[in-house]
């Protein structure tokens, strides 16, 4: 009943924020009107054109949006640094379909989801987003996870985000791409300073510094985040460094970054709901932390070569050391060491000129990326494990000093692995006046083929080589899209893919049930043991429509199925405490998202969208839960997928009080969801919620400041559910686990530009 009077609540506010964007912008239209009756024009400020450079990878060739066939949204670092976002997803919480979830109890680790998929930094989840920084792929070779804290946030100059599989970002693009270009130094030269600070002791400090020498351009910034946490011992800290240096000079543009960070962030975890419903901020396995070095060069070169041809390359190297340590309550604690090493480039050719006297844009490239990934797994006693094994000792006869030792090396192993990528794709213009006047037609054609090699090496203490083997993957993948533009004001798309994702190196060293893997978060361990798994396989169609009926307003609309083959999911025990990862048949994610945004005379913002999710099981099997260990769950065809809400809404305004100050204030809804291990759907769901926030930023002459609430209201709800045994009661038994979300939090800060 509760929540069912919860849902209306919500949906009135969403109703009366949406009449509320409407009233004001007829109520602009209204004075306009009258205005135009007195003989004074209205001041119109049209919205920005949308160019993208996504569809053509590396290099720099723009095309509009009535050229792509595919869903594309683009968020600049100026919208990134107004949102006061502590993390990329938050900030892409206006987008239509972008869903986030809460799986490690802290501010910077949040899961994105779109279209049924997720990035996340989380094993276990069916990843299907690919995130690219400055043309280099950034989904970590272990199980193609996503270190969201790792991405350099204060230094974004751009977001696009391109849903659906493309050609040129090939492998594991099943949801979408993002792609990040970073910032470099612009004609003035600047130098920033700013401190920020608010609830949960949090606390910034950043500078940047850029300009331009002649043909070379400099862009410099560091900054230093720390917080205490709203949680029990949740405490996090990044540090951040990032450079880059350009050089244009006639048809040559190069550009050399260096990124570096340092983070350690506590991860609180969900709490059984015995404990949550009495104490929200308790912390049920005080300890875990996740503590990531990252080293990363990025080198970029374009060089035109006459003729509308330009020729693009890009390398890169890069290096991430990181440590996980996860508490347990049940067994042994572990800690985990991965070292990556990475290092590769895509050279890519284009041109951009007229066939037969129509516009045509044709990109040809090739890529190679070799991964070197080495984890060490340790077991390390905590007073519950060692008194246990000390009792085990003393029973068997034995000395606990020998069988009980405080640290235990358990698994090693190392993953060699090569990627090699070709794509060529072309967009090319068939017509103008078609039918009617002013109407244009455009075709898309790509085709790309990938392959990618495994090779894995088990050098664990116990049983080596128990996890060693081998297993390559190959697959062409072709793409093709038709845009028909009624005017530069209306047009429509439609698009067909098909999308690839390869079993990553923890899901093949943790795929067979008969030696399953100890601990999601762990990884590996002693039992682990190699199995081939089927890679995904998806067939995705989307049509869509874009409109700007007025220059200060657009919307639009897309809708989209995707067809799933062998999806990866993981399965697990929570009392043996063990994992492995098996694929499920047949999914199906499919959808509708619509959106509309307007900005009118400089003094309003305003932005609504709407987006509804299915994902289900397209074939009935049988799979572990979490819920019911030792006894499989039958999953029915048509049965929902866990963590994706039907319904999601976004709304937002933005006013301009004076030429000097801004208020803003957002909505999000999001629908009820199954628990994760509930897929044969038969406990009750997690709520839906709503969550309000609002903010003001200023500016006078050099000096910019702001302050923002986030969770306005206070609400009281859950972003993710799980089941899991509670071992602080006798017995442990099995019960939801959930993750509460921040209660209200502010946040305020000041820079000054010199």
């Amino acid at each position: 009943m509760l929540n069912r009077i919860g849902l209306r609540i919500a949906y009135l506010v969403i109703f009366t924020v949406v009449l509320g964007v409407e009233l004001v912008f007829t109520g602009f239209c209204a004075n306009d009107a009258a205005a135009q009756e007195a003989g004074a024009p209205p001041e119109i400020v049209p919205l920005p054109e949308i160019l993208v450079t996504a569809p053509t990878r590396l290099a720099e060739v723009p095309l509009s949006l009535a050229e792509v066939p595919a869903s594309v949204q683009v968020i600049t670092g100026e919208e990134i640094e107004r949102s006061q976002a502590l993390n990329l997803q938050d900030a892409m919480q206006a987008l239509p379909g972008v869903h986030l979830n809460d799986q490690q109890g802290n501010s910077l680790q949040f899961d994105l989801s779109l279209r049924g998929f997720s990035g996340t930094s989380v094993t276990g989840v069916p990843q299907g987003i690919s995130v690219f920084v400055d043309g280099v792929r950034i989904n970590e070779p272990a199980v193609e996870e996503i270190n969201f804290d790792l991405l350099p946030l204060d230094d974004i100059e751009r977001v696009e985000l391109i849903r659906g599989p493309t050609a040129v970002f090939g492998r594991n693009s099943l949801a979408g791409s993002l792609n990040i270009i970073t910032r470099r130094g612009g004609e003035e030269r600047e130098m920033i300073p700013e401190m920020s600070g608010g609830s949960f002791g949090r606390r910034k400090a950043e500078g940047r510094i850029s300009g331009t020498a002649g043909p070379i351009d400099y862009y410099f910034a560091g900054s230093q985040f720390n917080e205490v946490g709203w949680r029990d011992q949740s405490d996090g800290r990044l540090s951040k460094g990032f450079g880059k240096l350009g050089f244009r000079h006639g048809g040559t543009d190069i550009t050399l970054s260096y990124q570096y960070q340092d983070n350690r962030i506590s991860q609180a975890g969900s709490l059984p709901e015995s404990i949550l419903r009495i104490d929200r901020r308790q912390n049920f396995s005080i300890g875990d932390f996740f503590a990531p070095t990252l080293h990363m060069g990025i080198l970029n070169i374009r060089q035109m070569l006459g003729s509308g041809f330009s020729l693009a390359l890009n390398g890169f190297v890069r290096k991430l050391d990181a440590e996980q340590f996860n508490v347990s309550l049940l067994s042994e604690n572990t800690r985990l060491f991965n070292d990556t090493h990475s290092g590769g480039g895509t050279l890519q050719l284009a041109h951009e000129g007229r066939f037969w006297g129509r516009k045509n844009v044709l990109t040809l490239g090739a890529e190679y990326a070799r991964y070197d990934v080495d984890i060490k797994v340790l077991e390390e006693q905590n007073a519950r494990s060692l008194q246990s094994c000390i009792d085990n000792a003393v029973g068997e006869g034995t000395d606990p000093a020998q069988a009980c030792p405080p640290s235990k090396l358990q698994s090693v192993l190392s993953d060699k692995q090569h990627t090699v990528g070709a794509y060529i794709q072309d967009t090319a213009e068939l017509g103008r006046g078609l039918l009617i006047a002013g109407d244009s037609l455009f075709v898309t054609g790509a085709l790309r083929a990938d392959y990618v090699r495994h090779s894995i090496t088990d050098s664990s203490p116990e049983e080596p080589g128990k996890a060693s083997g081998k297993a390559s993957y190959s697959r062409v993948l072709p793409r093709a899209g038709l845009n028909y533009n009624l005017s530069e004001r209306y047009g429509a798309y439609f698009s067909y893919s098909q999308g690839f994702r390869t079993p990553a190196f923890l899901e093949l060293t943790c795929a067979n049930p008969d030696s399953p893997c100890v601990g999601l978060q762990a990884g590996v361990a002693p039992d682990t043991g190699f199995r081939k798994l089927s890679p995904v396989r998806t067939h995705n169609y989307e049509v869509g429509f874009r409109a700007r009926p007025l220059p200060w307003l657009e919307g639009s609309l897309a809708l989209y199925r995707t067809d799933v083959k062998d999806d990866i999911f993981s399965v697990s025990d929570p009392v043996a405490l063990t994992v492995f990862f098996q694929n499920v048949g047949s999914t199906r994610r499919e959808g509708i998202e619509l959106g509309l945004r307007g900005i009118y005379r400089d003094l309003l913002e305003g932005f609504v969208n709407y987006t509804w999710t299915r994902a289900t099981f397209r074939e009935e099997i049988e799979l572990a839960s979490p819920r019911t260990p030792g006894e499989n769950q039958p999953v029915q065809k048509g049965n929902r997928l866990p963590l994706t809400p039907e319904h999601r809404v976004g709304a937002g305004l933005r006013y301009h009080l004076s030429t000097w100050l801004a208020l803003s204030l957002n909505l999000n809804f999001v629908g009820d969801q199954y628990f994760r291990g509930d897929e044969a759907n038969t406990q009750p769901k997690l709520s839906d919620y709503v969550m309000l926030s609002a903010g003001a930023d200023a500016h006078w002459r050099n000096f910019a400041g702001f302050v923002k609430i986030n969770n306005l209201t206070n609400n009281h709800y859950e972003t993710f559910g799980t089941f899991a045994p509670n071992a602080k009661l006798p017995g442990a038994p099995i019960e939801p686990f959930l993750m509460p979300a921040q209660p209200i939090n502010v946040l305020a800060g000041v820079s000054y530009r010199f």
